[in-house]
């Protein structure tokens, strides 16, 4: 098997990012980022070791690959892309800052089905609507109302800034005819994708029937459950784009390798996944920190419900994606930080948007985890999430997540 090994990074170019929900802060050049490690970084607040991006070595038969054009661009614009401790403005004093002033009063206020009326009738828990899925009742762990929708097109922004305003980092080719985008939520990624290539059908799916009615004419939306066997024809798509699926999929290798039954000989898979693992470089996140228990509440949870959270601390996509069969493995690990406290002004800009996304609906990201899942009362959950809420707007406390990017391509021949 032949792997990657990005290219030193150059000076990060500007990128326009997609679908923005929010005005974005006044956008700055930014700062040169370095290659991140393959291997999980350390859990906790302990610093992050340098080490190389390469997956598994080259077999005797075959040596490893030069990076093509597309890879280098794509290395370059990743901000959070560095081995390097992020350093921190200078300390300006708790509370609200313009990131806060912006939520306004946020957290306080077969497998294909048609859209029938079954599909539109979700279950709620605790006033909330979440997927009523065919595992039952307590399995997806997000809701699908119109709160966390906005929050997740806030997501998608977010996580579209981490890429350097790019919605993929594979090498693709300008005349791909076929695109999925799995789990697509609220569809915008799969809409952009379409702008991006008027030329090629993509199509995105989901659980739940949350999408415009609005997009570009070579996209569509698909009722569909992955957990379960595709419908797709084999050798079908050039790309299989999937991402922010931690929680929702119980078994990961049965996921790559329908897809690498469903791409063409040559087409590419990426994952892209966040991790709720707070860390910090300069020990700021102490032990008793509401961080940690909010990363231990989504791994207790994950155990409970039998569906990982902890995907990257697992190396849950690189071992999946081989296993699958995919060759020319590529990994970026990205640390995304927790709030605008970076002094880099691209990183502050991500930071704020991870603020905004998770401000926009605390409760939605906790509640079915932290009552349904493991039967913790209410009550306790909004004395956590003021805790939290604070800790987040905190400038002197330095967090951030780690990201994962795993991208790999189907061999010519099969």
């Amino acid at each position: 098997m032949a792997n990657h090994e990005d290219p030193e990074p150059a000076a990060a170019a500007d990128t326009a990012a997609s679908a923005s929900p929010e005005p974005t802060p006044e956008p700055a050049a930014a700062a040169p980022t370095e290659e991140s490690t393959a291997a999980a970084a350390p859990v906790g607040d302990a610093p992050a070791e340098a080490s190389t991006s390469a997956t598994t070595a080259p077999t005797a038969t075959e040596a490893p690959i030069e990076a093509t054009p597309a890879e280098e661009s794509a290395s370059a614009v990743v901000p959070g892309a560095i081995e390097a401790a992020i350093e921190a403005a200078p300390q300006q004093e708790d509370g609200f800052d313009d990131a806060d002033s912006a939520l306004g009063d946020g957290d306080n206020a077969s497998s294909t089905a048609s859209l029938t009326e079954s599909i539109l009738e979700y279950r709620t828990l605790n006033g909330r609507t979440y997927h009523a899925d065919r595992h039952g009742p307590d399995k997806y762990w997000g809701p699908n109302d119109e709160r966390q929708n906005e929050a997740m097109d806030m997501n998608h922004h977010f996580m579209t800034l981490s890429l350097g305003g790019k919605l993929f980092l594979a090498p693709l080719k300008d005349d791909i005819e076929k695109v999925l985008d799995i789990g697509t939520g609220t569809g915008l990624w799969a809409i952009d994708m379409g702008d991006e290539y008027p030329n090629c059908e993509v199509i995105g799916t989901d659980l739940s029937p949350i999408q415009p009615s609005w997009c570009p004419p070579n996209v569509k939306f698909e009722i569909d459950d992955v957990e379960q066997p595709w419908t797709f024809a084999p050798n079908t798509f050039d790309y299989i784009h999937i991402r922010y699926m931690l929680g929702g999929v119980s078994d990961w290798p049965k996921l790559f390798k329908q897809a690498f039954t469903a791409l063409k000989p040559g087409g590419w898979v990426e994952s892209f996944e966040v991790e709720a693992d707070y860390r910090s470089d300069d020990n700021t996140i102490l032990p008793d920190s509401p961080f940690y228990i909010w990363r231990d509440l989504f791994t207790e949870g994950g155990k409970k419900l039998g569906r990982l959270f902890n995907i990257i601390t697992e190396d849950v996509q690189r071992k999946g994606i081989a296993e699958a069969g995919f060759v020319d493995i590529t990994i970026k690990d990205i640390k995304v930080p927790m709030g605008g406290w970076p002094a880099n002004p691209k990183l502050k800009e991500i930071g704020q948007w991870a603020q905004y996304t998770l401000e926009q609906d605390l409760e939605g990201f906790v509640m079915f985890v932290w009552n349904t899942a493991l039967g913790r009362s209410l009550d306790e959950m909004q004395v956590f999430l003021a805790s939290y809420r604070k800790e987040l707007r905190s400038r002197s406390v330095h967090a951030y997540l780690p990201q994962r990017v795993v991208y790999a391509r189907k061999p010519d021949v099969v």
